[in-house]
């Protein structure tokens, strides 16, 4: 009985974290980025390695512009992304300053780069597959 007591607390707690991982793998997602920590020699895109990724955001539409707050995320240490829209594809924009102002300077398009090298881009936003940015 006394086991019964101690274990009901430790369940609820596993539970409520796996579902809660469950929950993030399962949401419905059209595009998946992510900013890795090794650089690009050191990455393997057939090993899928959430451990390494520093930023991550993923989502079902098109996305503003968003600024990678180097305050919040270590960007010094990135050497990678990977960016995933296999079915609906979207396009990633990246941009050098955070307000996503003027050319992007890069776009990644294909809907899937893993070890796609990052080159310290502060700003960024997601379009529909060959719109422009």
């Amino acid at each position: 009985m006394h086991f019964t007591l101690l274990a009901i607390p430790f369940l609820a707690l596993t539970a409520s974290a796996t579902s809660q991982f469950e929950r993030e793998i399962l949401k419905p997602r059209n595009w998946d980025l992510r900013l890795l920590t090794p650089r690009p020699s050191n990455c393997n895109p057939n090993v899928s390695n959430i451990d390494i990724s520093v930023f991550h955001r993923s989502g079902l539409h098109g996305r503003n512009c968003s600024a990678l707050d180097s305050s919040l995320y270590n960007t010094t240490t990135v050497g990678s992304i990977s960016w995933k829209s296999p079915v609906t594809t979207y396009d990633l924009c990246v941009y050098e300053e955070g307000d996503c102002g003027g050319e992007p300077v890069e776009v990644v398009r294909g809907g899937w780069e893993v070890c796609y090298p990052f080159t310290g881009w502060k700003g960024w936003k997601v379009v529909v597959g060959g719109s422009e940015c």
